[in-house]
């Protein structure tokens, strides 16, 4: 398969990176222009690109089978950027006919979202609503998309940390990982391997899929 993925320098990102490439799968690693690309496997075809730009995101999407966003919303930046890549990301897919999209949702955080900020909320609360409503209105993208497109929003449980790959996971679909049973911590390796085996399987298109560890 040929996957174009956003992120790849992240830490998610590079263990989906990794575990397509060992899966044989060729992966183009969309960067923002002026990243370094050093840090890259040799089998990774670097291309830069504005991935908020969905007419350009679209020229880079030309031959590509699947799209892969791994993107992490840095800490200097608006809460709403990650809504506004998802929007992109859906336009762009459907301007390319690629047909299947998979996301990575926030941290045990895809669950009902915000109405509004509670004027009581400390600054950490303030935050954690901001994105789970952030999360929420970029489930909310993917959802209003054409039927054409099979996407899967892949959310991974709170603890998620660098630890050796054992091949194993749970999943579950329709509930934040918190509430599907799936909190038990995971390497980024595990879940990378569960995101990449959806991608070939597609077993929850159109739908978020909560991954956990292994009880």
């Amino acid at each position: 398969m040929r996957i174009a993925l956003i992120g790849a320098t992240g830490r998610i990102g590079r263990a989906v990176l990794d575990e397509a490439l060992a899966g044989r799968h060729a992966v183009r690693a969309l960067l923002r222009p002026g990243r370094e690309t050093a840090g890259l496997p040799a089998h990774a075809s670097p291309c830069f690109v504005d991935v908020f730009d969905a007419a350009a995101l679209a020229l880079a999407l030309v031959d590509v089978d699947a799209l892969v966003s791994a993107y992490r919303v840095p800490a200097m930046e608006a809460h709403d950027r990650l809504p506004e890549l998802t929007a992109a990301l859906v336009l762009a897919a459907q301007r390319t006919g690629i047909g299947r999209l998979i996301t990575v949702g926030g941290s045990g955080m895809l669950g009902p979202a915000v109405g509004r900020v509670q004027d009581q909320a400390t600054p950490a609360e303030v935050g954690m609503q901001l994105k789970v409503k952030a999360h929420a209105d970029a489930v909310g993208a993917l959802r209003g998309s054409a039927s054409s497109l099979q996407w899967t929003c892949v959310e991974p449980p709170r603890q998620i940390g660098a630890s050796p790959g054992t091949g194993q996971w749970r999943s579950d679909v329709g509930r934040a990982s918190r509430d599907a049973g799936l909190a038990h911590p995971i390497g980024f390796a595990d879940f990378a391997a569960a995101l990449v085996d959806e991608l070939a399987q597609g077993r929850y298109q159109r739908q978020v899929m909560a991954v956990g560890g292994a009880a």
